[in-house]
């Protein structure tokens, strides 16, 4: 009777190996059935199976298979040249608790789902569901240069076209621009009452300064009179309204001195005497208000106002 153990040794030329074998004594045959390692590739060579060196198996025609207890991660892979691994027929992925699924893919790949019929929207349905099944798909919003965007932070830039916007303004409120948009409308009785208001404050605020001389000339006005001793004389009838005030010249050909004053009554040394060539600024609204007299003959001056 030959040995039942588990293993069975060869000898041959003095030597002794041994055989890994597995007996079976029951269920058929009994014998040693030997316990053979794998290995595999082209004549001469020999990759033996290990973890890291799996034992390569092509399917042919199909296949049809069950995985279970499996707590690894398994990979499929499509052919040589990166054709994708067909799956047909109802595809069904379920977690192994109440916790969310994930499906990711390696840097550069993406997962597609089409339809391998025509979906009707009366019966058929893609439906997408974000954590703990809710019906909502949670997504973080990103500008071009990957800042987040929030109502807080870098608002999301929204064009809108062809609508009508109701609302409701407070009475304290920030008005922005629109790109591309030519004006701004504001149908709202306090605020159009308000900036009516300041608009005629503006208005007789600028007035008041006018009449205070801080208004800034645009334009101004020269001109040349002639004074002599009998009488005061105005020195610009017409009048000029100045901003910024008047200079008065006497000309260096004058002979004797020539008076400023402010009235018609002016009479000889009373007045402000201006030397022949010598000038004078005077800080006040109009030329009509400068009256001129000579002390003797007939003397002239020239002025700017602006």
């Amino acid at each position: 009777m030959g040995s039942t153990t588990d293993s069975i040794p060869i000898q041959t030329s003095g030597l002794t190996a041994n055989i890994a074998t597995d007996y079976i004594g029951t269920g058929g045959i009994t014998g040693h059935y030997q316990l053979i390692k794998l290995a595999y590739g082209v004549a001469d060579s020999a990759t033996i199976v290990s973890g890291s060196n799996p034992f390569p198996v092509t399917i042919a025609g199909g296949m049809t298979a069950t995985i279970s207890g499996f707590t690894g991660t398994i990979q499929v892979q499509g052919v040589g040249g990166g054709t994708p691994v067909p799956v047909s027929g109802t595809v069904v992925v379920t977690g192994i608790t109440t916790s969310q699924l994930y499906v990711t893919t390696t840097s550069g790949s993406r997962v597609e789902i089409t339809g391998c019929i025509p979906l009707t929207k009366t019966k058929d349905a893609i439906s997408v569901f974000g954590p703990n099944g809710i019906t909502y798909v949670y997504a973080h919003l990103v500008d071009a240069a990957g800042k987040s965007l929030s109502y807080s932070n870098g608002a999301l830039n929204v064009n809108i076209q062809g609508v009508t916007i109701s609302t409701n303004i407070q009475s304290t409120v920030g008005i922005y621009g629109i790109s591309g948009a030519t004006a701004i409308g504001i149908n709202d009785t306090n605020v159009l009452l308000g900036m009516t208001g300041i608009n005629a404050q503006v208005v007789g605020l600028r007035t008041d300064l006018q009449a205070l001389g801080v208004g800034r000339a645009t334009a101004f006005k020269t001109g040349r009179a002639s004074a002599g001793s009998g009488s005061a004389v105005q020195m610009d009838s017409a009048g000029y309204t100045c901003y910024a005030g008047i200079n008065i010249r006497a000309i260096s050909t004058n002979t004797d001195f020539v008076y400023l004053g402010n009235s018609g009554s002016l009479v000889g040394a009373s007045g402000y005497a201006l030397d022949p060539g010598e000038n004078v600024f005077l800080d006040i609204q109009n030329t009509n208000k400068v009256y001129l007299i000579s002390n003797t003959g007939t003397q002239v001056i020239t002025y700017m106002g602006s």
